[in-house]
């Protein structure tokens, strides 16, 4: 059975615009004089997103009248988000000032801005073109006047690139990691006729630039270097640092849950790549951690090293 369809609350598949799903039915067992097919594969734009197995059928069960009843308080819940999507979703507003000109945006996924003397950059495109249009708006609140002269996107995690189809609307030349760009050509030129978004009204051709190697941005206090990351679990990520700040920021290679970051591993990742470019670091964030500083990382490398 396949069928084509979008889902725009959904946040992994309403990036990808018109959808199309195909299931397969198979394991096919004969009960009861009936022909039920006891697996089903699901399958969305050709990727394996769920296999469903019965382990055990029974054609002569009954329930209550109620089973699938749902309550009042649920209904009254549910909604101030019935006709909600992920473009809905809006940034936080106790943005901070990482260093002068540099702008930390909280939110599900940080974004950040950068101040310099020709413009504004702004790193991470997360979620979804709702939410960068937020962005932008936010950006001209805080810089008015100052264009958009590029954005950076770290990882092909799909929070990360959800938002970079707005940016491309508006001619903005996007930095990527070279092995990251056949998703992200992908993902610009998914069709979008059910909840059309700016490029799909406005289609235009997409300014990348590939990063394989250490890439420049700008001059002056808040010049920008990017790196690609190329640990074994991070290897389609970037890393940005700001030479002037000692500032880094590790895209998503790990996280921070109770005070101590995970895993290890992943975290000896970033340092390796530090290492390997020689950059002198006194103060990282990331996707979704905050301003801290690089010697509470480096601890909990040695911590798993002992």
């Amino acid at each position: 059975m396949e069928w084509e369809s979008a889902y725009p609350s959904d946040m992994f598949w309403s990036i990808w615009g018109d959808v199309t799903s195909r299931v397969y039915y198979s394991f096919w067992w004969l009960q009861n004089g009936i022909h039920y097919p006891l697996q089903a594969d699901l399958f969305r734009n050709g990727m394996l997103a769920q296999t469903v197995t019965i382990t055990k059928i029974d054609f002569s069960g009954s329930f209550p009248t109620d089973t699938f009843a749902i309550s009042a308080d649920a209904r009254e819940a549910f909604l101030p988000r019935a006709t909600k999507t992920a473009d809905d979703r809006s940034p936080g507003k106790t943005a901070t000032d990482l260093a002068p000109g540099i702008v930390f945006i909280p939110g599900p996924w940080n974004t950040t801005l950068v101040r310099q003397d020709d413009g504004l950059i702004v790193l991470e495109a997360p979620i979804s073109s709702g939410y960068s249009a937020k962005v932008l708006d936010f950006a001209q609140t805080k810089f008015p006047g100052v264009p958009v002269k590029a954005v950076i996107t770290t990882s092909d995690s799909w929070p990360h690139i959800g938002g970079l189809r707005e940016y491309v609307a508006h001619g903005t030349p996007v930095y990527v990691l070279d092995r990251t760009v056949p998703l992200i050509e992908r993902f610009l030129s998914a069709p979008r006729t059910r909840y059309p978004d700016s490029l799909a009204k406005n289609p235009r051709k997409a300014d990348l630039r590939r990063v394989s190697s250490k890439t420049v941005i700008g001059s002056g206090p808040n010049r920008i270097e990017i790196y690609p990351i190329h640990g074994e679990t991070s290897e389609r990520q970037m890393m940005v640092y700001f030479p002037e700040h000692k500032l880094l920021y590790g895209s998503d290679p790990f996280q921070e849950l109770d005070g101590s970051f995970f895993f290890p591993q992943t975290v000896s990742e970033l340092e390796n790549a530090v290492e390997r470019e020689h950059l002198s670091v006194e103060r990282f964030f990331m996707m979704h951690i905050e301003l801290t500083p690089w010697s509470k990382a480096m601890d909990s490398v040695k911590q798993a090293s002992n």
